[in-house]
């Protein structure tokens, strides 16, 4: 005998409202990426009085993309600004491109690649301290004498994933240190710039918050040292400040430049590179000769430099504005998009903290 069980139209009803309770449940619980359209920074106030989110980019005058949970999202509403939601799930989407980006294991195998593929301008380098976890910061070091420190050469760092979530970052260095390897000896201007020029890549600069993150998919920002009841401080905000204003030190958290909150995803951390990620970094820039960098960032599509902690231009905004508009105009050409460029408080926010804030203070104040 074969036993035949019907299900009536009320039951079936009744399993599909539990069932769209439940992914209702699972997506409420998910961060996700707001788009908030105002015409400027201040107009976040209305949000948060003191700025304190979690912004993962902007395009000028337009809108600011937020990162938000629920309490978020309702102050966003609340705010009377329009907004859009652009991103659901975070998590969602980042499992359906990881496949996409690499491992921390993976970056420095491919690190190691490019040592053996051209070991005649390519070693294999790290910053000079390990992280609180344990973890080294891996990079490569690309010169025509590539075991010699030339002091009479300029040098040039570029890095990536301060903020580990980015995924991108450390692609981005890969394909700028892959690129100029396998051009070198057959395009005459990379020659040039290899035969004169020290390079300084360095793809993984949070190794801890990277290999917390890209396995497990949960959307940190920080590293993973502890303080204050939380974890994590904010790599981009742990930088010391070397100019003669107090403003532009470390710790000025004033207009949402960063928080002094151990919680916050902008925590300052316990003092001026208490990060060793940040501490690694600034030991090795004073160490070598370095006299540019270039800082990867990712989600938006910006070109940014000094200063972050004031909405006015540097000293060398001059320069700046010369090679960040054809930097961003080339970049704009080959991809296509458009690049804001300027000012980072100008630009997007401001920013307390931040590595090229210092390493332009140190460069052109100390170092």
């Amino acid at each position: 005998m074969r036993i035949i069980q019907r299900t009536s139209k009320g039951e079936t009803m009744k399993k599909i409202i539990i069932l769209l309770v439940i992914c209702v449940s699972i997506a409420l619980s998910q961060d996700m990426i707001v788009r908030v359209y105002a015409c400027a920074w201040k107009d976040l106030e209305k949000v948060s009085p003191k700025y304190d989110l979690d912004i993962a980019g902007a395009r000028a005058n337009e809108y600011y993309d937020i990162v938000a949970d629920q309490d978020v999202l309702m102050k966003i509403r609340g705010s009377g600004l329009a907004y859009e939601i652009i991103v659901f799930s975070i998590n969602h989407a980042k499992e359906q491109v990881r496949a996409d980006y690499l491992s921390y294991t993976e970056v420095n195998d491919s690190l190691q690649q490019m040592v053996q593929n051209y070991p005649s301008i390519c070693k294999l380098d790290s910053l000079p301290i390990p992280t609180y976890q344990g973890n080294w910061i891996y990079g490569v070091k690309i010169s025509d004498n590539v075991h010699v420190e030339e002091d009479d050469e300029p040098g040039f760092l570029v890095d990536g994933l301060h903020h580990l979530r980015e995924w991108a970052c450390p692609l981005v260095v890969l394909f700028f240190a892959d690129s100029l390897l396998e051009a070198y000896g057959t395009v005459g201007n990379i020659t040039d710039i290899i035969d004169n020029t020290e390079l300084y890549c360095f793809p993984i600069i949070n190794p801890d918050g990277y290999l917390y993150d890209y396995p497990s998919g949960n959307n940190w920002r920080k590293d993973r040292e502890p303080f204050g009841g939380a974890t994590g401080t904010d790599p981009n905000r742990n930088y010391a400040g070397c100019t003669s204003e107090l403003e532009g030190e470390w710790g000025a958290v004033d207009n949402g430049k960063a928080s002094h909150r151990p919680p916050s995803t902008l925590f300052v951390g316990a003092y001026a590179n208490s990060g060793d990620e940040t501490r690694a970094l600034t030991l090795y820039v004073k160490s070598h000769f370095c006299n540019a960098n270039m800082s990867y960032h990712s989600h938006g599509e910006m070109l940014m430099w000094p200063w972050g902690w004031k909405a006015e231009h540097s000293p060398d905004s001059a320069l700046y504005n010369h090679f960040g508009n054809n930097a961003a105009d080339l970049i704009q050409r080959l991809g296509g998009g458009y690049y804001d460029r300027g000012p980072i408080a100008i630009t997007i926010y401001p920013v307390s903290g931040s590595s090229v804030d210092w390493f332009y203070g140190w460069s052109r104040y100390i170092g």
